[in-house]
């Protein structure tokens, strides 16, 4: 995979993007450093569950997306790549979104000397609206989903599924009847989820930055959201909504004047960053001429 002169929709300048994992190496060390991974040891497929479990520290949200979006409109430095991601974090506790998360991981994955590609998932929402990665080790094919805080690489197989569990939730990756496709569920004591479905077929770069750049118009950039995992549970925050799972069933409840707090307390983002997404996000809604959301 290497870095291509791809054009962006609705400019007239050529982009060069660095679309090759290698080009972010320096990002993927100091990652591999900052979290005392050795690649000497983490470059099998047995130790890499250490390797995703440091990288679901990074959250998925999408307020970076929002407030970078707000500032660059249609530019192309929109795109949050895999330095400003880890800035952000270790700055402001940040994350990204599917998009930056997997590019970020796809980094870190080819300095340990993974062969990986990434492909596209549908959604309730849609088709492509989800991405991952697949690492093909001895013959084998492995999903890596950092959208979706899995800690562990899954084996894919042809018949049969695959089952995990982690501490909070449950994940089955299993085969459909469609060529080459398979889906994914969650399940914890009280029922099982679809999340998504997506084919084990390689994703071009061209094609993977233009799925990116069209998740900007994506009904998800229209409310704050964030995930990540906490000791035992899987907390999940939209707007006022706030979701705690774990194995045993989910609590929710919405939160009346504190949502600054909680996500502070939470994900340790500063009240001023979520101010400022909540800035951004109001202005974004106003021009594509969404009503004002009401809070509770």
């Amino acid at each position: 995979m290497s870095a291509q002169s791809l054009e962006l929709p609705g400019t007239d300048n050529p982009l060069t993007l660095k679309l090759d994992p290698a080009e972010w190496r320096h990002t993927a060390r100091d990652f591999l450093r900052y979290y005392n991974i050795s690649a000497a040891t983490a470059c099998s497929i047995d130790k890499l569950g250490e390797v995703l479990q440091a990288f679901i520290a990074i959250p998925y949200e999408n307020l970076s997306k929002i407030i970078k979006f707000n500032q660059k409109h249609q530019d192309a430095d929109l795109l949050r790549l895999p330095d400003e991601v880890w800035q952000d974090f270790r700055r402001f506790r940040l994350g990204g979104t599917c998009f930056s998360l997997t590019f970020f991981l796809d980094a870190v994955l080819h300095e340990l000397g993974f062969t990986t590609y990434p492909v596209m998932a549908r959604m309730n929402t849609g088709p492509n609206r989800h991405c991952a990665l697949i690492i093909l080790h001895e013959g084998e094919h492995y999903l890596v989903d950092p959208g979706y805080v899995l800690d562990v690489p899954l084996l894919l197989k042809k018949e049969g599924a695959m089952l995990h569990r982690s501490a909070h939730t449950g994940v089955i990756v299993s085969p459909a009847r469609e060529d080459e496709t398979f889906d994914v569920w969650t399940f914890n004591r009280e029922n099982r989820t679809w999340r998504y479905a997506f084919r084990d077929v390689p994703v071009s770069r061209q094609a993977f930055l233009q799925h990116w750049l069209d998740s900007f118009a994506w009904n998800g950039m229209n409310a704050l959201c964030l995930t990540r995992n906490q000791r035992d549970k899987l907390i999940y925050i939209r707007e006022n909504y706030f979701r705690e799972t774990g194995l045993e069933g989910k609590r929710q409840n919405y939160m009346e004047g504190n949502r600054e707090q909680i996500i502070e307390q939470v994900f340790g983002i500063p009240a001023q960053v979520i101010e400022e997404a909540d800035k951004a996000l109001e202005q974004l809604r106003e021009r594509r001429g969404i009503p004002k959301a009401r809070s509770r």
